[in-house]
């Protein structure tokens, strides 16, 4: 009964670890959890759309002042 639970206990890491990597289009082996390509391009899309944001976010404010303004007016 020991082993049995040592041995699934084993096989369920490494299943975790295989099945992760495959996920990831990553080789068998390699480390799950390392930098990779695709958390860099993440990371380069997430700037661009923080920047994207707050440009649009900018102008609407401008476009939503200039309005009250001429309502005022």
């Amino acid at each position: 009964m020991k082993d049995l639970l040592l041995g699934l206990l084993i096989g369920g890491i490494i299943g975790l670890w295989v099945g992760v990597n495959l996920g990831k289009d990553q080789p068998v082996m390699s480390n799950p959890f390392g930098d990779s390509q695709r958390m860099q391009e993440m990371d380069q899309k997430f700037t661009e759309l923080k920047k994207d944001v707050s440009a649009k976010s900018k102008e609407l404010y401008n476009d939503t002042k200039r309005a009250v303004d001429d309502a005022l007016d």
